[in-house]
């Protein structure tokens, strides 16, 4: 590893630098990452049961729930420090995710020392260095990469063939950590426990193994359920309310999302149409890859179809987040892939197919490292600007509220969670003339059409008592007359 521990050193360098190139200044609308930062700011300002007060009203309040009441508190927990710094920046609230995909890396590298080549790790290593979808990500405020980093750490202790106590009491913590940071963390100590009851039964004729399987699930869940008993004891829940949600489900929707989440893979590569056919290549290897290593990597293909059978179910789609936790295996299986087939040709052959199978994979973390760096060099070059929350439209907005509404006034707004963190007003999403009456005033966005409300030329049928107090290019303000 000596020898290669400069290369790799300098492929996460690059690779941060290019992630940090990527920040932009302000946020998009979408308000998971407000309701995120809020839990910091509670967390930090030691009001953790005002901010479940606070989201109950939001979530119970509004047409319809806009998210679970409290999100998994390891998230937030990260960000406290650098709430604590900077307040509501977004570029300093960003700064974790480049850490942390920082630490995903070395993962990846771990991960694959043992499985690939030197070679084939540093390459394997950087195609997701600078993947441009991947890396396009750190720019939001999400647990994605955290989790990302803590999934694939679980992945690679849990495939060690280190029999330690030390080693299962880690992997009893990595799994709570992912947890702590998402829900579906939990699968992966699922498939734990079920790796090892499929070991117990195989095994089951020798007792010595037998007690020793039993000795390690059991030190692995009792680390997690220590860790998750103190999570419990320090943090109220709130996450419950996501099975409200499953209400939604349809047929329908998990057949469109199984095509959906086959396609998304592809998106590793590009989301262009050509790309697909890229995408379709790899992935006959990568289902190859699968059948060989079938026997050796029976965890990795369960938490596969797992976390998979659990996504498509979800009645709400998510877009390649969610299976951001899964690439690396499928990557991995393709690297398999193609060298059982390098494996299989002549043996004077076998030298330019390996060549050939590393120049494919150099070329597309070529292609990576271009298309990431131009995006990285444009994005400075033109100020880090985006339109969003943060930009001037929407805080001449949040100024307006702060010196002309009372504090206790209820704000009906599209992105009630952004509302709230920013104005510290409460806040709630009504999209439908009914139930308008529950707020003081009514914000509307020109921009967004029916996007979680009544777009603004509709307004006047709804006969509201309304009187337009504000206005610019982008928002209108309408007090609701009482």
């Amino acid at each position: 590893m000596k020898k290669f521990l400069h290369p790799l050193l300098l492929i996460i360098f690059v690779s941060t630098l290019i992630g940090a190139g990527m920040l932009r200044r302000g946020h998009e609308w979408g308000d998971d990452w407000a309701w995120y930062v809020l839990q910091a700011k509670s967390v930090w300002d030691g009001t953790v049961d005002e901010f479940i007060a606070i989201s109950d009203f939001t979530n119970y309040q509004s047409t319809t729930h806009l998210g679970p009441l409290a999100y998994p508190w390891g998230y937030p927990l990260i960000l406290v420090p650098f709430y604590a710094a900077n307040g509501i920046s977004p570029m300093t609230l960003k700064i974790p995710g480049l850490l942390f995909y920082a630490g995903f890396l070395v993962c990846l590298y771990l991960f694959t020392r043992s499985r690939l080549t030197r070679s084939e790790s540093l390459i394997f290593v950087a195609l997701f260095a600078f993947n441009p979808m991947l890396l396009e990500f750190l720019d939001y405020i999400l647990s994605d990469i955290p989790f990302l980093f803590f999934s694939t750490l679980t992945l690679f202790l849990v495939t060690q063939q280190n029999e330690s106590r030390t080693r299962y009491a880690l992997i009893g913590a990595a799994i709570f950590f992912t947890t702590f940071l998402r829900a579906t963390g939990l699968l992966l100590l699922g498939c734990f426990l079920m790796i090892e009851f499929l070991k117990l039964l195989a095994q089951r004729k020798d007792r010595v193994v037998v007690k020793q399987i039993i000795l390690n699930s059991f030190i692995v869940c009792a680390v997690f359920a220590a860790l998750w008993i103190a999570n419990m004891m320090l943090f109220p829940g709130g996450g419950e309310s996501y099975l409200s949600q499953y209400k939604n489900l349809t047929v329908d929707l998990v057949v469109g999302f199984i095509g959906a989440y086959f396609k998304v893979y592809g998106w590793f590569f590009g989301d262009a149409a050509g790309w697909q056919y890229l995408y379709y290549f790899v992935l006959a290897f990568a289902l190859l890859g699968a059948w060989i290593r079938r026997r050796e990597e029976l965890y990795f293909i369960l938490f596969f179809a797992v976390w998979m059978l659990v996504h498509i179910t979800y009645p709400y789609w998510q877009g390649p987040r969610y299976i951001f936790p899964l690439l690396p295996i499928f990557i991995y299986f393709a690297f398999q892939g193609m060298k059982f087939a390098v494996g299989k040709l002549s043996e004077k052959n076998q030298v330019t197919g390996q060549r050939v199978m590393l120049g494919f994979w150099i070329a597309i973390a070529g292609y990576f490292f271009v298309t990431s760096s131009v995006s990285a060099y444009h994005n400075v070059q033109t100020g880090r600007k985006i339109n969003g929350p943060f930009d001037p439209m929407s805080v001449e907005v949040y100024d307006w509220v702060a010196r002309k509404t009372p504090p206790d006034s209820v704000l009906i707004f599209y992105k009630a969670r952004v509302m709230r963190l920013m104005t510290n007003h409460p806040s709630i999403m009504i999209n439908q003339c009914d139930g308008m009456l529950k707020g003081d005033y009514l914000i509307l966005s020109k921009k967004v059409g029916k996007n979680n409300q009544v777009p603004p030329e509709e307004i006047g049928a709804c006969n509201l008592p309304i009187d337009k107090v504000f206005d610019n290019r982008r928002f209108i303000i309408y007090e609701i007359i009482k």
